[in-house]
This record gives structure tokens, sequence and C-alpha cells, in this order.
């Protein structure tokens, strides 16, 4: 695979990720700090299937953020053994 085809193919990946992400301001930090490395790369310069995307943020104020928004879209078992939303 060219090396345009797979920036473009990384590039839609993370608007997928990006769009997914309801809080308009963690989303801005995610869109301006995402850094993509890793295997997925090699693997599509040598035409083998993507396994997964290795994300990392530049800010540690991004990091903490997106941690934030998606722990708080865990669910957390009750004494009952329910689950609910936190």
């Amino acid at each position: 695979m060219k090396a345009k085809t797979i920036k473009a193919v990384i590039a839609k990946k993370m608007s997928e990720w990006w769009a997914s992400i309801e809080d308009e301001a963690v989303r801005k930090l995610a869109t301006e700090n995402t850094i993509v490395t890793g295997g997925s790369i090699a693997s599509m310069l040598i035409r083998e299937p993507v396994n997964d995307f290795d994300v990392y943020l530049r800010t540690k104020a991004a990091t903490l953020a997106l941690a934030k928004y998606y722990v708080a879209r865990f669910k957390i078992k009750q004494k009952s053994g329910k689950a609910t939303a936190i």
C-alpha cells in the first residue's frame, strides 16, 4: 500500500472514532492531539490485515479528558449485582 493510501486509511479510521465522541470539548482535544503509530502502518505497507491502531495523545490534558470521558461510560455493578451506568 502506498503512503498516501495509508494516510487516507488512518484519517478515515480516526475520523470515525472522533465522530463517536459525543462531548465536543473532548472530541476537539482528541482531534488536535492524536498520534497513530505502530503495527497498523507496517501491516498496511506489507499488505497484511490491520488488527488495531495504536493511538497516543500529545498532552496530559487530552489523555485525562479522554480517560474521564470513557470511564463515565463504563457500567458498574450495584450491590444487587445489576449493571448500571455511572
